[in-house]
């Protein structure tokens, strides 16, 4: 699912964000990628999205090579991609079945089909009975679940988080957790960036961890 080979991005000559960075993530995996703030875990994971690419090396994601890939190919290749972040990014003003179903309104989903898959990711993070509220009166750790039922609804192959319980309390990370946990199960391959140690202890996951840009640890599932 996804490859980086010897992945390097310099900013400004001499400082890289990342340097040569290797490993590869199967579509069967939940991963964590963690490291202190400035190690490189949001680049990497806008490498995979296509918004930043490698100044060396290759990152492949679902087959496609993105540093050789057309720029007419990229709005393609992310729809197979989710993406959760740490502020939410909600539309505020509207409801919450709104916020789920323009995201499959732009890729002219038919309306029928836009209704049922809205509701179905709802009650899959358990928040059926909010579709008509708006954002504000919901919790973080609400806001978050929706913002998850959004990055889902498209039915992609990858999830990418990005310190999604980073404005969280324990108690709402370890649901977060638990819904990555059945989002994996249930088939779509997991990338989640943090640097929650309790967190990370509880995932149980494969773990890579980034130092000044490098990996500097690939650690199996304990």
């Amino acid at each position: 699912m996804i490859h980086f080979d010897q992945a390097t991005l310099i900013y400004r000559p001499p400082h890289a964000a990342l340097k040569d960075v290797s490993f590869s993530v199967t579509a069967s995996e939940m991963v964590v990628v963690t490291g202190p703030s400035g190690a490189g875990k949001s680049t990497l994971l806008s490498m995979i999205t296509r918004e930043l690419v490698p100044t060396s090396g290759r990152v492949v994601v679902a087959g496609r090579d993105l540093t050789a890939i057309r720029r007419a190919e990229i709005p393609l290749m992310r729809r197979s991609i989710g993406v959760v972040f740490q502020d939410f990014r909600l539309l505020r003003h509207r409801t919450i079945e709104d916020n789920i179903s323009f995201v499959l309104r732009a890729l002219a989903w038919p309306a029928a089909r836009r209704r049922e898959r809205t509701r179905r990711v709802l009650e899959w993070v358990g928040l059926a009975h909010r579709a008509n509220d708006l954002p504000e009166t919901l919790s973080g750790g609400e806001q978050q679940r929706i913002a998850i039922a959004r990055a889902l609804a498209p039915e992609p192959r990858l999830l990418l988080a990005d310190e999604p319980t980073g404005n969280l309390d324990p108690e709402r990370s370890f649901e977060i957790l638990a819904l990555f946990r059945e989002i994996h199960a249930r088939g779509t391959c997991v990338l989640l960036a943090t640097h929650d140690r309790m967190l990370i202890e509880r995932a149980k996951v494969r773990v890579l961890t980034l130092q000044a840009g490098r990996l500097a640890r690939d650690e199996a599932p304990r």
